[in-house]
């Protein structure tokens, strides 16, 4: 069984716990969020489109890569998400901080208390030299930031965007455009996108600094 380390609300380490017991109990713990931008692309954001497969919120559109830091991992060595998730590597020190975020959410099977570390960055490289965990991703997407923050900020009904997916019957990453809305994304109850599309916005423009919370 996984184990995660466990904290207060102060963020003091409280030992170590199995991942089933943390997210049962509603134990704080942390987690890494990594935002990919692109230039290239137009000015974008990429959008990770969650396998089929998931036990939660599966085939919505989420953060480019994420997930859990394990046992005494610290931040640093949430970049392997970055790996194991879309098949590239980046560099954590190429990565800004945009500081802690703390989410909390309540569902029937679970309750969630976290404390995401997240960070933003530029990748240069097309979309066919990643390598996608089928297991966990079904789809990559580029969102141009300016779309991004219109539709999140609910002055656009959907936005296009363009990346590839997994077609399980030919087992390829084929080419995709796409219409999405604001309901394609896992629900959030604060405005997480929009904010990530200003600081998107921001750091594209080299307008530092750049915070979450």
């Amino acid at each position: 069984m996984e184990k995660l380390q466990v904290f207060n609300a102060n963020l003091e380490s409280q030992g170590f716990e199995d991942r089933g017991h943390v997210h049962m109990g509603g134990l704080w713990h942390k987690t890494f969020h990594c935002w990919l931008l692109s230039k290239e692309a137009g000015g974008s954001i990429l959008f990770q489109l969650r396998s089929m497969e998931k036990k939660c919120c599966p085939n919505l559109l989420d953060i480019s890569a994420a997930g859990h830091l394990v046992d005494d991992e610290d931040v640093a060595d949430g970049i392997r998400e970055v790996s194991e998730e879309l098949g590239i590597d980046i560099h954590f020190e190429d990565l800004y901080s945009l500081g802690y975020r703390v989410e909390v959410v309540d569902a029937e099977s679970e309750k969630n208390r976290e404390y995401q570390a997240v960070y933003i960055g530029e990748v240069d490289t097309s979309l066919e030299n990643f390598t996608p965990m089928i297991s966990e991703v079904s789809g990559l997407v580029w969102l141009r930031v300016e779309d991004a923050l219109a539709l999140f900020d609910g002055k656009l009904n959907v936005a296009s965007v363009n990346g590839i997916s997994y077609n399980r019957e030919t087992q390829t990453w084929d080419r995709i455009e796409r219409q999405v809305s604001a309901d394609d994304f896992i629900p959030r109850i604060q405005k997480y996108y929009l904010t990530i599309a200003i600081m998107a916005d921001r750091y594209l423009k080299s307008q530092f600094p750049l915070a979450i919370s």
